[in-house]
């Protein structure tokens, strides 16, 4: 039962990070947007305002380094190299550009500058429906605040905390939350964020009850004298909780460390069902930058996910073949035995990059994305990326993954591709990877309906769970007015997932879910119930998944899924994960 369902001064919004805060309200701020003042700049003061830029560059760079080192050693994990991003961005021509270009045009300081550089990138990622490249503005705005920082010598603006508190804000960067004095933040509760966003990630990883999706003008009377409890498990926040409502959540607080505890002794056990099936964990990767030399001896199976589109969203300059080739050589040695599958650039449509493609689409979730625009308008791209990857492909366990795929002539053609970059470079002389495992993302009904067609020209399947709940279902998750509609645990879904097993096991080939979904430890049973033979998600997640795993039987994992496929609707597809759970692992139930 909801702690809070009779409660009346509550609100509702979206848990990003499990745990339950309760304390005294701090707000912050939001985000610094305001003009700083213009200065004008003679001719023969240009170059001292480039001096100072670059001054600044490499004083963020190394604060920026010197951030992510800090983190590895407090989180040991993977989730210290989102701030990779942010090295790349300070670092990009084309973002350092603009701001030389607006100093010496408009005959300005510095400060100015990378104001007007700032706000003119953010209206371009603001057209963007994608939400995990959407959510990339913050990281951008981030890397910004620092720049101006070390421009105007304020120093690192530091939190200040006198005791204990639950901060409330319109957003939090990246940044801001890994300064967080985690011995006095109790959680936060935001209106903005996602579960994909940097912020939320690294909330998890602190162990910070987040809630995100809270009206602005909720949030607006709160003041220092009220109290919060933030359930970091359901999305609830309540404002001013009687005695009784805030000792029950306190037993539920202490429930869920004792759990967290018990799951972090559990790290070195294998994510094994209690009839002896191995499930193996792999983990995503936002950029193909990230250092992932830890996750060797980490117990994980690979990296079942590597996103490239970073590479490509710079609209001055894509990357060369010898550039790719180094990232990916990194990678791979870094991973040393373990598989790594990288995703070949999944961009076009919504997720638009400059310089790309000039095609404009009245529905550009319908129109040339991924594999579409790599093969009808950007072959070129993708001949470069397929070399790298091959060259690279040597130095590692590489996999490679065409995503968007509707049809079998898609992974046909790209076959053909990499025959012919094969035999380009061995006339070259360059080493190259002579047989590449070349997967498919199955992320469309159309490719599931064809799974079994496809399990023939291809190795691998790798499920996109989020893309493919928006295609079946016709539904823009980002949109608040049909969000209403976005259930991965609705029947069409279980039956496209299903559609696409029984085609992988009809090829002979293994099938893995990288998508949302395999995050949650309930429906994570449900996947492999239905023969799923892989799960791939976010580091953090892989402890929660790992001890439902081991909750259950596979004969339990199969019936549930037998029954989830007989119901009409979501809700009783919800139930019976839920009945499951409740009796298979009651200790998430209670939490």
């Amino acid at each position: 039962m909801d702690l809070a369902e009779n409660f009346t001064n509550s609100f509702q919004g979206i848990a990003v990070s499990p745990g339950i805060g309760i304390g005294r309200v701090m707000k912050l701020a939001g985000p610094g947007n305001v003009a700083p003042e213009r200065v004008e700049i003679p001719d023969s003061g240009i170059d001292a305002e480039f001096e100072r830029l670059h001054a600044a560059i490499a004083a963020t760079a190394e604060q920026l380094v010197s951030l992510q080192n800090e983190l590895r050693r407090k989180l040991n994990n993977l989730d210290a190299d989102i701030f990779e991003a942010h090295l790349m961005l300070v670092k990009d021509r084309t973002f350092v550009g603009e701001i030389e270009k607006r100093i010496k045009s408009g005959k300005c300081n510095c400060e100015y500058a990378l104001y007007e550089a700032i706000e003119h990138f953010q209206k371009v990622f603001a057209t963007i429906k994608d939400e995990y490249l959407r959510e990339r503005s913050l990281d951008l705005r981030d890397v910004g605040a620092r720049l101006m920082e070390n421009l105007t010598d304020v120093g690192e603006a530091m939190l200040g905390l006198d005791d204990s508190r639950v901060i409330v804000a319109t957003t939090l960067t990246p940044t801001e939350t890994a300064r967080l004095d985690t011995s006095r933040v109790l959680g936060f509760v935001l209106e903005n964020g996602s579960v994909t966003s940097h912020t939320a990630i690294l909330a998890r990883s602190l162990n910070l009850p987040a809630v995100v999706g809270i009206p602005g003008s909720d949030l607006a009377d709160l003041c220092g004298a009220d109290k919060l409890i933030i359930d970091g498990f359901s999305g609830r926040v309540i404002v001013n909780p009687d005695s009784r409502t805030e000792e029950a959540y306190r037993l539920k607080a202490r429930a869920a460390d004792e759990f967290h505890a018990r799951m972090k002794a559990d790290r070195e056990l294998p994510p094994e069902t209690v009839d002896g099936f191995m499930i193996p964990l792999a983990v995503n990767l936002d950029s193909a930058c990230c250092d992932c030399s830890s996750l060797k001896n980490s117990g994980v199976a690979g990296i079942g996910l590597v996103r490239t589109e970073f590479m490509f969203l710079n609209p001055h300059h894509h990357p060369t073949e010898d550039e790719q080739f180094e990232i990916y050589k990194k990678l791979l040695i870094d991973a040393g035995d373990l598989p790594v599958v990288i995703r070949t650039m999944d961009i076009g449509g919504d997720k638009i990059a400059a310089g790309i493609t000039t095609v404009n689409e009245e529905n550009p979730f319908l129109g040339l994305r991924g594999i579409r625009l790599a093969l009808r308008e950007r072959r070129d791209l993708f001949r470069v990326q397929l070399r790298a990857l091959l060259r690279a492909g040597v130095y590692g366990n590489l996999h490679v993954m065409i995503p968007m795929v509707s049809s079998i002539s898609e992974v046909l053609e790209t076959r053909a591709i990499i025959d012919d970059l094969c035999a380009d470079l061995a006339a070259e002389g360059f080493e190259y990877l002579r047989k590449l495992p070349l997967g498919v993302m199955i992320e469309t009904p159309g490719a599931a309906v064809i799974a079994s067609s496809l399990s023939r020209v291809c190795d691998f399947f790798s499920i996109g769970t989020n893309d493919l709940v928006q295609y079946t279902r016709a539904i823009d998750r980002g949109n608040e007015h049909v969000s209403y509609l976005y259930h991965p645990a609705h029947p069409s879904i279980l039956k496209m997932i299903k559609s696409a097993v029984d085609g992988a096991k009809e090829g002979g080939i293994p099938v893995a879910v990288c998508g949302q979904m395999a995050a949650d430890p309930a429906l994570a049973v449900l996947l492999i119930g239905l023969g799923v033979h892989e799960l791939s998600m976010v580091e953090s997640a892989v402890p929660l998944v790992r001890r439902a795993i081991r909750s259950v039987s596979m004969y339990d994992a199969v019936q549930v899924a037998e029954q989830a496929l007989k119901c009409a609707t979501a809700a009783e597809v919800e139930k019976i994960i839920a009945d499951v759970m409740k009796e298979k692992f009651p200790e998430l139930a209670e939490i």
